[in-house]
This record gives structure tokens, C-alpha cells and sequence, in this order.
């Protein structure tokens, strides 16, 4: 059953677990009748804490920027190598992006890390 918020004329208020069906009910105060509420839709307007119901995990206050991270950890890692190993860019290029760069022996090297982590 669903929760409703019923609301009387003497001004007093009271939640209660009723059926959908059910939109009155007797006052405890005086001899009138409560009448149901429509809801509000003026809750909280930040979303504290969000679980994921497949995997049960919790998403923190700070999970935009943890996605963030973990995809620019996965682009330096793991795309960056690939883009580098498929030779479809050519040297010029891969430098101007800041994926390569020259060691001391003149060899190209890859990076692995963004520019800001360097």
C-alpha cells in the first residue's frame, strides 16, 4: 500500500499506509474528515546517494568525476597504445596530439599518462 499525506480543516496533518482507492478518512482531532494530498514534487533537488539495483553499488556525490578519471585512464592506457600501434597516424601527428614523444636514444616513445599527470 502507498503512502499518503491527509490533510484536515482544524489544520492537523498525518501520513498514513491507506489504499489507492481510499481518499478520506476520519480525523482523529475532531468529528470531520481528512482529505488526501497530492503529492509535492518539491523535494531535495540534489541526489545524495544513487544505488545501482543490478549491481548493488553506490554511487557517491563525487561519481562524475571518478567516470572521468577511469576514462582517461582507459584512453592513455589502453587507446593511445592502439591508436600509436595501428600506424594509421602518422609521426607528426601522434606528436601534435602529445601520445609520442622522443626519448634521449631518438626513439619514439608512448605515452601513458595525460599531459596534466606528466
Amino acid at each position: 500500500m502507498p503512502k499518503y499525506a491527509f490533510k484536515c480543516e482544524c489544520g492537523k496533518s498525518e501520513t498514513k499506509l491507506v489504499s489507492v482507492l481510499i481518499t478520506e478518512i476520519p480525523c482523529p482531532s475532531c468529528d470531520s474528515v481528512m482529505v488526501r494530498q497530492m503529492p509535492t514534487l518539491n523535494g531535495p533537488s540534489e541526489v545524495r546517494e544513487t544505488v545501482d539495483t543490478h549491481t548493488g553499488t553506490t554511487h557517491r556525490k563525487d561519481q562524475k568525476e571518478m567516470i572521468n578519471a577511469r576514462q582517461e585512464e582507459y584512453f592513455w592506457t589502453v587507446e593511445v597504445p592502439r591508436k600509436v600501434n595501428s600506424n594509421t597516424y602518422s609521426t607528426q601527428t601522434m606528436l601534435d596530439q602529445g601520445w609520442v614523444y622522443i626519448d634521449d636514444d631518438g626513439k619514439i616513445q608512448i605515452h601513458t599518462k595525460p599531459p596534466h599527470k606528466r
